[in-house]
């Protein structure tokens, strides 16, 4: 299997980040509270396009694993700050898709770290893909809320 194409635009895309605040005259702590900051925002994106995704097969979750595996690793390359502790939150909401039926409502009480929509968008994505009735989908959302 091969990584998606977002995950080389996006190691492009910090890395020129790093390189302009390297030569932007900044200090290094302030450049690390940067970069640190930017691994945060990267974070929360991937967190949101993911709690957007409307169908997704295995195959799909497996790959999204795969991109963020990519993503860590070509990112613990040039920079110098453990990348894994910043990007957990994202593999703790793929991992989430795994879930049994039953888990969602304390999964998500137990992971305040999630907005409510995105909650709501794992929720729904998972009922559909895996079947389950239209009422239990509901309940589950009304215990979130």
């Amino acid at each position: 299997m091969e990584h998606n194409g977002y995950v080389d635009l996006l190691l492009g895309e910090f890395k020129h980040y790093k390189t302009r605040l390297a030569h932007g005259g900044i200090h290094k702590e302030v450049q690390d509270l940067l970069l640190d900051y930017g691994l945060e925002i990267i974070a929360e994106t991937l967190i949101e396009g993911l709690s957007r995704v409307k169908r997704c097969t295995d195959e799909g979750r497996a790959l999204m694993s795969l991109d963020l595996q990519v993503l860590i690793n070509g990112l613990q390359h040039f920079v110098s700050l453990n990348v894994k502790p910043k990007l957990q939150i994202v593999e703790t909401f793929i991992k989430a898709y795994y879930l049994p039926e039953t888990e969602y409502v304390h999964w998500a009480r137990a992971h305040p770290e999630f907005s409510k929509n995105q909650i709501v968008g794992l929720i729904n994505l998972v009922a559909s893909m895996k079947g389950w009735k239209r009422k239990a989908r509901l309940e589950a959302l009304e215990k979130i809320e």
